[in-house]
């Protein structure tokens, strides 16, 4: 019956959103055509509502692939700068002539390196840090990103649910047991972290929100 319900919502919701043209429309379509891992709509509907009440104006990302997230946060963040880690060169090469074609570069720094090797080294903190990259290293990643996060400042996480995978066994996809106990663990220690708030969304693949808390 909950299915049911949640399967009836999402498809009614999706009869009433609105299609989104343009240059960003022509690239979502592009990578869901061609396999392309990019946020799915619910999270971006819910980034392009949360991100101009948070209002940073220093973003980390972690997984550009071809940019798309990191052009709908600045098309969303016009005053906002972005730094945005890609390990795959050919990937990279793509984003930086999608930035390019939408006069991005200025406001878009794309760094190609390992994403933990990056943090490791970085000095900037951040008000908003976004995470879509290798699922089994997201401990390592949040890890690191705390200790780049500004007091107040958000860290979002993607797919953290994994396709279902945490939740029924049956899902199981035996290649991917290791990622399914590493996000279990990080799900369940960050959610009793003091001195943060964090919750989990269930929109897509499972959204994780962090928020460091004054000090």
């Amino acid at each position: 019956m909950q299915d049911s319900i949640k399967d009836n919502n999402e498809w009614f919701l999706a009869r009433i959103a609105p299609d989104r043209g343009g240059y960003l429309g022509e690239l979502r379509a592009f990578a869901e055509k061609e396999g392309v891992p990019i946020f799915g709509e619910e999270v971006e509907n819910f980034l392009r509502f949360f991100l101009p009440v948070l209002c940073p104006s220093r973003i980390l990302e972690l997984g550009t692939a071809i940019g798309y997230s990191a052009s709908v946060m600045a098309a969303v963040l016009p005053e906002a700068t972005i730094t945005t880690v890609e390990i795959d060169p050919d990937r990279a090469v793509s984003a930086r002539t999608h930035f390019q074609n939408q006069d991005l570069e200025s406001r878009i720094r794309l760094v190609v390196e390992d994403a933990e090797a990056f943090m490791r080294n970085d000095e900037g903190i951040y008000d908003f840090i976004f995470v879509d990259a290798a699922k089994g290293q997201y401990e390592k990643y949040l890890k690191r990103a705390l200790a780049l996060l500004a007091p107040g400042g958000v860290i979002a996480m993607d797919n953290v649910l994994f396709h279902g995978m945490l939740a029924s066994k049956e899902l199981y996809v035996r290649r991917k047991v290791t990622i399914v106990k590493r996000l279990k663990r990080m799900l369940y220690d960050i959610l009793r972290e003091e001195g943060i708030v964090a919750d989990i969304l269930p929109i897509d693949d499972g959204l994780l929100l962090i928020r460091r808390e004054y000090e």
